[in-house]
Order: structure tokens, then sequence, then C-alpha cells
């Protein structure tokens, strides 16, 4: 007996639908689909490389750290790292006049870290005209080889992208690659994409194949998942969201190919 495949277009629709209709509790559905359909225009050319490089401080930043405290902080950390031109310059006087900033996160690898990938990011400008031109030469939308060869190539060349939070970066520069952060491998495993929520490159994978289901951009997908599975998302006005850590499977929309299914849950 032939099982069915899996109905990823279905499935992610039924989410959508339901994170529209929850965020419109909380803001004008106007408001929240104008937020979430920025994400539906994310490519590699779409941003300058002043931007890319901001995305490499925002990673370092993040990293560890509970988002709350570090976006507190946003406007203190670009008053530092400004552009690449200007941090790649930075000598130990100007790391250590951030680091004595009282407003300032403090953490010495981080602003290190900051300070060497913004020489790396120049190097790599110089060298191929500009940080899309490197990205060209990979040519990482070709193949899912060359995509992960790329992924490889940028955990040896930049700091503090490790083994989850390189994909953060790829994602965030519009690569055909998700977050596999907890949030979308909890999601998966309970709807049986995932042996286990640890299985982080079959994440990646099935990321995809929503997104070639869908005919919608990657970072959509990614986007819209998140949101129905973190705690909150006060920016589309959803207070609380629904496949949590304690998910509110009397809630959801998706319930029937659920591992969670027919279990006593919070609503």
């Amino acid at each position: 007996m032939t099982s069915q495949p899996f109905p990823y277009a279905e499935i992610f629709r039924a989410v959508e639908l339901q994170v529209l209709a929850l965020g419109s509790q909380g803001l004008a559905a106007d408001a929240v689909s104008q937020h979430l359909n920025k994400f539906k225009t994310f490519s590699t050319i779409s941003f300058s490389d002043d931007e890319v490089f901001w995305k490499l401080v925002l990673v370092a930043f993040y990293s560890g750290f509970r988002a709350a405290t570090v976006t507190n902080k946003l406007d203190v950390i670009k008053r530092h790292f400004p552009n690449w031109q200007t941090v790649a310059q930075y000598g130990e006087t100007d790391i250590q006049r951030i680091l004595n900033d009282g407003e300032m996160i403090a953490h010495e690898n981080k602003v290190r870290g900051c300070v060497k990938n913004a020489q790396t990011f120049g190097a790599l400008v110089k060298q191929h005209q500009s940080f899309h031109g490197f990205l060209g030469k990979q040519l990482p939308n070709d193949s899912l080889e060359n995509l992960l060869l790329l992924k490889e190539l940028l955990q040896t060349k930049f700091s503090y992208l490790g083994g989850i939070t390189v994909y953060h970066f790829m994602t965030d520069i519009g690569l055909n690659v998700l977050k596999p952060d907890r949030v979308i491998c909890r999601l998966f495993h309970r709807l049986g994409l995932l042996d286990s929520d640890e299985q982080i490159f079959k994440a990646i994978l099935e990321g995809r194949r929503f997104a070639e289901a869908t005919g919608l951009p990657i970072r959509y997908i990614d986007i819209v998942f998140v949101v129905f599975g973190q705690v909150a998302s006060p920016q589309v006005g959803i207070s609380k969201g629904v496949c949590l850590n304690e998910p509110r499977c009397g809630v959801c929309a998706i319930k029937t190919p659920c591992s969670r299914q027919g279990v006593a849950e919070q609503v």
C-alpha cells in the first residue's frame, strides 16, 4: 500500500490562514499582511553591502543571547557598527571605547568578532566588487551542493556563523534555506517530517519542499512557521502562538497530521 504524499501546500496554507486570523485579533488585518508580505520579496540582490554587513552584526550579537536583550540595544549597536567601511578601520582604542560604553552590550568576543568580520567583508568586496558578487561566484541557487559549499565557506571566513547561526544569516540575505531553529524543528517533528527535532539538515530540506510546493519564497515560509510556533509575535499582533513547547492543540488548524493529535493540551 502506497502512502499518500505529504500535503505541503495544504498544511502551509492552513498555518498561514491561522497566523493571519490570530494576528488580526491584535492588529488591523492590513497591518498584519503588510508585515508578512515584505518577506515575500527577499532575494540576495535586495540588500546593499552595508545591509548585509548589518545582518552579520545582528547574527553575532543575537547568538547565545536572549532576543529581547539585543533588540533593546539595537540603536547602540548600530551606533558602534554603522557600516563595514568604518568598522574595518577599528583598532584597539576603538574596541576599548565600545566595551567601555555603559549602554553597550560589552561582550568582548562579539565586539572583536564584528571588527574581524568587517575586515573580512571588506576584503571580499574588494576582490569581487560587492558581497553580492562574491555570492554569485558560488552559484548557490544552482544546486543544493553549491548552497552547502557556500555555507561551509561562510563558516570558514566569518566569526559567529556556527552550525545553526550560519543558516540564520543565509536565510536573512535571501538564499534558499530556512533557519533550522528550535521552533521550526519542533514543528516539523510534530508534523512527522523529522524523526527528531535535532535533524537540522532534514529540516532545511523540508523547508525547501514547502517553498517548492507553494511557490513562495523560503523566507516567507520561515517567518510564517516561526510566528505560528513562537511564544508571542507582537509585530503581527499575536500575543500567544500555537505550536509552543506546551502546544495549544485545541485551537490548532493542522491537528490531523500532527503527532500530538489526541493528547490533552493547553488552549
